[in-house]
């Protein structure tokens, strides 16, 4: 009985370290994947997508070029999204987000390391910049968190993504610690604090990097407007990604897992006051506290787009980025 326990004993603690190891591996990967990899992917991608964001005629002969590849991808990226939610798979919804945050990603590496090809990404965003520049510009909300920060932006964004990726990696080990463990609901740690700390972790990774492209101008004259309404779409889609795990949970669990969302917060454990006021959109939607099949789940993301446009119109006169 006593070699039974001691054998546990040393197992419980190999998940524990086996968890921190592959946890800390990712976050290493995560680290390399954004600034090392870039700089392989562009060095392939100046061979055929040269920097055609430069002045001149050139210019504009590359950018015609790549007009019918920026409406593809878009229309590709629309609808993974579309799919991910209709069939209710939540990788098609994250990767179809992620692909539209990638033109943000592609900014940052062409004005922080000046990299022509990482900036090729941006023609997912031609189909918007050929509506109006300005339709970027339609999730000025965003910012206002950020607004007290005035010329410390540079620095607070730079935070704001080390805590993400902070986040993001004990989130990680968190999860993978639980599978270790055979537990069906993660209750502990992070999750203790928030339903899904893996999707808050990306989206404060995000948030910081789409703040500090937003701040730096785009170099040799260029310019590109705030990308806040492409992280706003694709932050509603994280979301709309956890509000569908939330469903399947509670298919498989019933009220044990209920039982974990009344104590857990979603995401930000806020004041009860502000969560109620936030959540109250969603609540008029849906009658209940939180959308419970696919019809309702786009109708409250829906329903949260529109406010937080409707909300960064009058933003665009005031924000100067």
């Amino acid at each position: 009985m006593l070699r039974a326990v001691q054998v546990m004993v040393f197992l419980g603690r190999m998940s524990f370290f086996v968890a921190a190891f592959l946890s800390i591996l990712f976050a290493v990967a995560l680290i390399y994947a954004t600034l090392d990899v870039p700089m392989i992917i562009n060095g392939w991608l100046l061979g055929a997508f040269p920097d055609y964001w430069m002045l001149g005629s050139e210019a504009a002969k590359t950018l015609e070029a790549l007009r019918p590849i920026g409406y593809v991808a878009f229309i590709v990226t629309l609808v993974l999204i579309i799919l991910g939610f209709a069939v209710k798979n939540r990788w098609l919804g994250t990767l179809g987000s992620i692909a539209l945050y990638l033109p943000t990603f592609g900014y940052f590496a062409f004005t922080m390391f000046f990299l022509a090809g990482i900036g090729v990404l941006r023609v997912l965003w031609l189909p918007l910049l050929d509506l109006s520049p300005n339709v970027l510009r339609l999730g000025e909300i965003v910012y206002l968190p950020c607004m007290l920060f005035g010329f410390l932006l540079i620095p607070a964004s730079c935070v704001i993504m080390v805590f993400g990726l902070i986040l993001f990696t004990l989130s990680v080990f968190t999860w993978l610690y639980s599978k270790f463990k055979g537990l069906e609901i993660i209750n502990f740690w992070l999750y203790k604090y928030s339903r899904h700390p893996q999707y808050l972790g990306f989206l404060v990774w995000s948030y910081g990097l789409m703040l500090l492209t937003s701040y730096v101008g785009a170099p040799r004259g260029g310019y590109i407007p705030p990308p806040s309404f492409p992280w706003l779409i694709s932050a509603l889609t994280i979301v709309g990604t956890a509000l569908q795990e939330e469903q399947t949970m509670i298919k498989r669990h019933g009220d044990k897992y209920k039982k974990y969302m009344e104590k857990t917060p979603f995401m930000l454990p806020l004041p009860k006051k502000l969560s109620t006021i936030i959540a109250a959109p969603a609540k008029m939607v849906t009658k209940e506290n939180w959308p419970e099949n696919r019809k309702q789940t786009f109708a409250v993301l829906l329903t949260y787009f529109c406010i937080l446009v409707l909300l960064s119109l009058p933003l665009q006169y005031v924000i100067k980025l």
